[in-house]
């Protein structure tokens, strides 16, 4: 069996950018989270886009005088902002508080019977489809060892009109720990731009909202 062995990573902050005056000023105006790509980044600033949900238009914030890691070219991340026209999910310039480092993968295309995929339960707080990525936020068991964690597509499915994916966890019988907040943002462009493909259907062992499969159609 292929091995495919991952840490995963706590929603860890790379830059936080909120000043104690800042938040004052802002306290009367919610702030927004999305899980966003970095398009650019430079000494004129950084620009990210990314879509609210499913097709929705592409949305394009700037943040002028923002300088990241041009590592962080093309990575998703979780982005906490305020946008300066006050108006939400629309182009425009934004204040950032915060970018957080999130999971990122491309989803894996193996025959998920010879996984234990859902040897662990994870807790999800949501899933959702962003253009050709599917977002999740969940906490998961803490442990400083490789484990799975992917979001894998039933090979055998693969050309069915809706292939089955899975989100895969097994921590490898690491003990039992605290829980860890975690976002991971998973590109599906592999199965979901397959011709005659009309959608697909996610497997999740969950024991918080107790829902087995999630359908994302086209």
């Amino acid at each position: 069996m292929m091995r495919i062995l991952y840490f995963i990573l706590p929603a860890l902050a790379i830059m936080s950018l909120m000043s104690c005056s800042d938040d004052a000023e802002s306290n009367d105006q919610a702030f927004l989270s999305d899980i966003v790509t970095v398009e650019s980044t430079g000494d004129s600033g950084s620009r990210f886009t990314f879509r609210r949900y499913g097709d929705s238009p592409l949305i394009t914030l700037t943040a002028p005088g923002l300088r990241l890691d041009d590592k962080t070219v093309g990575r998703r991340v979780l982005l906490r902002y305020y946008p300066e026209s006050g108006k939400p999910y629309t182009d425009g310039e934004i204040r950032p508080l915060a970018i957080s480092a999130v999971n990122c993968d491309t989803t894996v295309i193996r025959p998920v019977e010879r996984y234990d995929w859902d040897s662990n339960a994870v807790f999800l707080n949501a899933i959702w489809r962003s253009g050709d990525y599917i977002n999740v936020h969940l906490r998961a068991v803490y442990s400083d060892k490789p484990r799975y964690f992917s979001l894998m597509v039933d090979s055998l499915t693969l050309t069915d009109p809706v292939p089955q994916v899975y989100l895969v966890h097994n921590t490898l019988g690491a003990p039992d720990n605290y829980m860890r907040e975690v976002y991971a943002s998973f590109d599906i462009t592999n199965v979901w731009g397959l011709p005659g493909c009309d959608g697909i259907e996610i497997h999740v062992n969950d024991s918080n909202l107790k829902k087995e499969i999630y359908k994302f159609n086209k």
